[in-house]
């Protein structure tokens, strides 16, 4: 048995309440402690974690470099000027199109 049990036991009653919430508080400021830092570590993570996320292939998306009708990369949400595109791996023609196109929202 550990020493904070004994001691627990050879006390009275009034005391035994003392002692017994001291150890509650030390195993609350712990798992606070360990929340906490989980909590550091998922908030401290870098803020382009998405851009981990691997491209999808132009061959996948029917990637064209030319304008499929109104669909060109440049009106797309998801293109990343000069030549790139959030979605499709490598770079790509400002004037090219794919299936996954998403027109900018226009205000």
């Amino acid at each position: 048995m550990t020493r904070a049990v004994e001691r627990l036991r050879k006390l009275g009653t009034g005391d035994h309440m003392v002692q017994w919430s001291g150890l509650i508080s030390r195993r609350s400021l712990l798992q606070r402690t360990a929340s906490a830092a989980g909590a550091v570590a998922i908030l401290g993570a870098p803020p382009n974690a998405v851009s981990a996320v691997p491209k999808i292939s132009k061959q996948a998306v029917a990637y064209q470099d030319h304008p499929d009708g109104d669909k060109r990369c440049d009106k797309c949400v998801q293109f990343q000027a000069p030549d790139a595109c959030k979605m499709v791996e490598g770079p790509i023609s400002p004037q090219g199109a794919c299936r996954i196109f998403m027109p900018l929202r226009q205000t």
